[in-house]
């Protein structure tokens, strides 16, 4: 199902994620708006303030980009295929995520995010402690891949 109002919501959110522009996001997402993140749920506008800021003050240059699938939309649930790229601890990172929303009429009552987290702390560890840390644990985990 094509829905242009839904897919412009969506832009709008990653836009406004991107270029913290909160006020932005606000503006479409409903008061009891809960996000999903592999960082941490959010409840509502207040904590998404929070989340946004902290978001700034981590990711340096961020910005999203469509990829893959896209944008689809089904009814009330539309799935977002996109790669978020910008410097995390002086290291440029890249990484793939997916996002389903929930819509409530035009405005987004849920997301849910997901991402991989050891892949964001391959990248931006640059420091020789964090990354061998990083390495053990990724060198453990594809024991017997190769």
């Amino acid at each position: 199902m094509f829905d242009n109002k839904k897919e412009d919501a969506m832009r709008t959110f990653v836009d406004a994620f991107a270029n913290n522009n909160f006020e932005k996001v606000k503006s479409i997402c409903t008061d009891d708006f809960v996000w999903h993140t592999p960082m941490k749920k959010v409840n509502g506008l207040d904590e998404l303030e929070k989340y946004f800021q902290w978001i700034a003050d981590t990711v340096e240059g961020c910005k999203v980009s469509e990829t893959g699938a896209g944008i689809m939309v089904k009814g009330d649930t539309a799935l977002f295929e996109h790669t978020i790229s910008g410097r995390m601890q002086g290291e440029d990172v890249s990484f793939l995520a997916m996002c389903i929303y929930e819509f409530d009429g035009d405005k987004v009552r849920e997301c849910r995010t997901t991402f991989d987290r050891m892949a964001i702390a391959e990248q931006a560890s640059s420091k020789w402690l964090p990354k061998k840390l990083v390495n053990t644990i990724v060198g453990q985990m594809q024991k017997g891949l190769d």
